[in-house]
C-alpha cells in the first residue's frame, strides 16, 4: 500500500512540474530567440554599428574633401590636384558604404542630392560660364545631376590632370570653375550632414518598429539591400553590358575609373549588413536571425555562398571595370550573374522564411 501511495505520489509531482515549466515561468531553451526580439537585435545592431557610424565618417572624409578644395583653389598645382581628387575617391567610395540604406522617402530625396547619375556636364559648363553668383545656395537651387559626387567627379577627372589643372588655372572662367567646385563640396557636405541629423532623430522609431509588414523596420531594411542589389545589376552593369557604342560611359564612375571599387563597396556593405559584421566585431545579423530565429541554417550557407561566388568574380576583374569592359567583358557577365543569384535568395528564398514583403520589383527606378 505504501509503495503504491509513493508511485502515485510521484506521478503527482511530476505532472506538477510539467505544468510549471509551461505555465509557470519554469526554465526556457536559452537556444531560442522570438520573431520580435530577433528583430529587435538585428535593427538595433544594424542602427548602433553601421549606419550610424557609416554617417559619420562619411561626414570626417567630407569635412576632408572641403578642406583639400579649399586648398587647391588656395594654390592650384599638380600636387593639390591629386590630393584633392584622392580626397574625392576616399569620400566618395565611403558614400558607396553607406547609400544601401536608403529606407524612406525623405532620405531618397537626400540621397539624389548627394550622388546622382549620369550628370548634365553641358549644363554645368553653361553654368560656370553664366554670370550668376556661385556658392553653395545656387548649388542647391539645381537638379540633383548638377551636383553631387557625380558633378565633382566630372570637374576633377574628365580629362588628363594636365587638362584639367589648366582649365582651373589658365583658361576662361577658371576663377568661377574654382568657386564652382568649392561651392558643390560645400553643398556636398551640408546635404550629408542634414541625412546623418535625420538619423539621428529617427533612432527610437527606427528602432522599435518591430512589426511584420511593409512598414517594419527589418521588411524595409531587406527591400534596401535588394534595392541595392538591383542597382548593381542593372545600372551599374547591364545598361554598360547592352550598349554597343561608348559603352565604358554607362558604367557609374568611368571618368575616375571608381566603378569596379564602387560595386565592391556596395556588395560589402551588404554582406556585412546580412552578416551583422560591423567594425572587425561580429553582432546579431541577419546572418543569426536566419540561424537563431527562423532555424534556417541551409539557407544562411546558401545566401553566404551566393556572396562568395559574388566576391570571387570581382577579384577575378584585374584593373579597372572601365578596361576590363573592352578587353575581357565575359568577366563582367559572370558578375553579373553572380549578383542575379543573389538578389534571388533575398527576393525568394529568404523572404518567405522571414515573411518580408518584397516592395521592390524590376521596374522601380534607381
Amino acid at each position: 500500500m505504501k509503495g503504491r501511495n509513493y508511485v502515485l505520489i510521484s506521478f503527482l509531482m511530476l505532472i506538477l512540474l510539467s505544468c510549471g515549466n509551461d505555465d509557470m515561468g519554469g526554465e526556457i531553451d536559452e537556444d531560442i530567440i522570438s520573431v520580435e526580439e530577433g528583430r529587435r537585435m538585428q535593427i538595433a545592431v544594424l542602427y548602433d554599428k553601421q549606419i550610424t557610424t557609416l554617417q559619420q565618417k562619411h561626414s570626417d572624409l567630407l569635412e576632408i574633401l572641403v578642406t583639400e578644395s579649399e586648398n587647391f583653389a588656395s594654390a592650384p598645382s599638380q600636387a593639390s590636384l591629386v590630393i584633392l581628387q584622392q580626397a574625392w575617391k576616399n569620400a566618395f567610395l565611403q558614400w558607396k558604404s553607406a547609400e544601401i540604406y536608403n529606407l524612406s522617402i525623405q532620405a531618397s530625396f537626400i540621397h539624389t542630392r548627394i550622388h546622382q547619375w549620369p550628370v548634365n556636364t553641358g549644363t554645368i559648363e553653361v553654368n560656370i560660364s553664366g554670370t550668376q553668383s556661385i556658392d553653395t545656395d545656387y548649388i542647391s537651387s539645381t537638379g540633383a545631376n548638377l551636383k553631387g559626387y557625380g558633378a565633382i567627379e566630372y570637374l576633377l577627372f574628365h580629362d588628363t590632370d594636365a587638362a584639367v589643372l589648366l582649365e582651373f588655372t589658365t583658361a576662361e572662367n577658371a576663377e568661377r570653375r574654382l568657386q564652382y567646385i568649392i561651392a558643390l563640396v560645400q553643398n556636398l557636405k551640408e546635404q550629408s550632414d542634414i541625412l546623418r541629423i535625420s538619423w539621428t532623430d529617427i533612432e527610437t522609431v527606427f528602432k522599435e518598429n518591430l512589426e511584420t509588414g511593409v512598414n517594419g523596420s527589418q521588411n524595409r531594411v531587406v527591400n534596401a539591400l535588394i534595392a541595392a542589389l538591383e542597382s548593381i545589376k542593372r545600372r551599374k552593369i547591364e545598361e554598360a553590358l547592352n550598349t554597343e557604342s561608348l559603352a565604358v560611359e554607362q558604367l557609374e564612375a568611368f571618368r575616375s575609373a571608381q566603378s569596379k571599387e564602387a560595386i565592391a563597396a556596395n556588395l560589402s556593405a551588404i554582406y556585412n549588413t546580412y552578416l551583422g559584421d560591423f567594425e572587425n566585431n561580429n553582432n546579431f545579423g541577419l546572418s543569426e536571425y536566419t540561424i537563431e530565429v527562423l532555424n534556417r541554417p541551409d539557407l544562411d550557407k546558401a545566401i553566404q555562398d551566393s556572396f562568395t561566388g559574388a566576391f570571387h568574380d570581382l577579384e577575378l576583374i584585374n584593373g579597372s571595370l572601365e578596361s576590363t569592359l573592352i578587353s575581357n567583358v565575359d568577366l563582367i557577365e559572370n558578375l553579373r550573374i553572380s549578383i542575379q543569384e543573389i538578389i534571388a535568395m533575398f527576393k525568394t528564398d529568404f523572404s518567405s522564411a522571414a515573411n518580408i514583403v518584397v516592395t521592390f520589383n524590376d521596374n522601380d527606378g534607381d
